[in-house]
């Protein structure tokens, strides 16, 4: 569980959901992982300041799309990002498809 909770913290959700019913409950939508990356995102600036909290959101960011069309194309693109402001834009591009 250790590894699979790295960028996917729906995992104990779905855990206690196969316990109870026997079911997968079905994965999140990338609008709802879009907006738990920018949660993340802004509990890590206020914890750790915009300049080392975005440089550590890179690999976090990596993590919650691993597996998702374009998301080698996104880690590119986010490894360029500097401010909260300019991943929100690129995490909105990435979930209206206007890449």
């Amino acid at each position: 569980i250790g590894r699979g909770v790295q960028g996917n913290p729906w995992i104990f959700r779905e855990l206690a959901e196969y316990d109870r019913t026997g079911t997968i409950p079905p994965r999140p939508t990338q609008e709802e992982i879009r907006n738990m990356m920018l949660r993340h995102a802004r509990m890590q600036l206020e914890f750790k300041g915009e300049y080392l909290g975005i440089r550590e959101m890179r690999k976090h960011t990596a993590w919650y799309t691993k597996g998702m069309t374009g998301s080698a194309r996104l880690r590119d693109r986010v490894n360029q990002v500097e401010t909260y402001e300019e991943l929100e834009a690129l995490l909105t591009k990435m979930i209206t498809g206007n890449n």
